[in-house]
């Protein structure tokens, strides 16, 4: 996407990048694709596949195009994807402070049952 881009497309650039997550590369195409309607499915790029994996874009039925998704779906798909990611890592997180408190607990226990025993 050669050119000068206004500053509203500017704006929407950042938006994809800071709220969808997108790299910036990523966000450029999402943006030409969906200016020019779509591109050659010989575009190979690691931008396309995910993309491509994260239902931003998909493979035309003749299997010749990438084709944009609808921003709203495409946008939601985004959100839906970051969201799982960070309900997994907060569940992870979580069994992993279990795991700790399991593993601190006996060390509360005996420190109890010693100070308990001094008082005798």
């Amino acid at each position: 996407m050669s050119g000068r881009r206004s500053p509203k497309q500017e704006e929407v650039l950042r938006a994809l990048v800071s709220e969808a997550e997108l790299s910036e590369d990523e966000a450029r195409l999402y943006l030409l694709v969906l200016r020019e309607g779509s591109i050659p499915s010989s575009n190979k790029s690691e931008e396309v596949r995910r993309l491509k994996a994260g239902g931003m874009v998909i493979l035309s039925g003749d299997g010749k195009r990438y084709i944009p998704v609808h921003p709203r779906l495409a946008v939601a798909n985004g959100y839906r994807t970051w969201r799982e990611k960070m309900v997994r890592e907060v569940n992870e997180r979580r069994m992993r402070v279990d795991r700790l408190i399991l593993e601190l607990i006996p060390i509360y226990e005996a420190a109890m049952e010693k100070r308990g025993g001094e008082g005798r």
